[in-house]
C-alpha cells in the first residue's frame, strides 16, 4: 500500500520540528569536549586565554558599534520627526489659508 500525501506531509512536518528543537538544544550546549576529532591534539591554556581575551575584546567592540549605530538611528529618527512635524504644520497653515480664501472671496 502506498503512503498517502497527508501522511507524508505529517512525517516531513515532524522531521522539521525535530530539527528546530535539535538546533536549539545544540545552541545551549556548552560541552566543547564531547567530540574529540584527534585525541592526541590538546590546546594549550595560553591559546585559550588569548582566545577568550580576543572574544571579549570583539564583543566589547561590537557593543560599542551597536551603541553608536543606535545613537545614529536615534538622531535620524529625531530629524525625521522634526521634518514630519514641520510638514504637518505647513499643511495645516495651507488649509487655513485656503479656507480663509474661500469664505472671504
Amino acid at each position: 500500500m502506498t503512503e498517502k500525501r497527508s501522511d507524508y506531509q505529517k512525517k516531513i512536518k515532524n522531521q522539521k520540528s525535530n530539527v528546530i528543537f535539535d538546533s536549539v538544544k545544540s545552541a545551549f550546549n556548552n560541552d566543547e569536549d564531547v567530540v574529540d576529532v584527534n585525541p592526541d591534539f590538546m590546546r594549550s591554556t595560553q591559546f585559550n586565554s588569548k582566545r577568550v581575551n580576543n572574544s571579549h575584546q570583539k564583543r566589547e567592540q561590537r557593543q560599542s558599534n551597536n551603541a553608536q549605530e543606535y545613537l545614529k538611528k536615534e538622531d535620524k529618527a529625531l530629524k525625521l520627526k522634526n521634518k514630519l512635524n514641520l510638514a504637518i504644520f505647513i499643511v495645516l497653515v495651507l488649509i487655513v489659508l485656503v479656507l480663509l480664501a474661500l469664505f472671504h472671496l
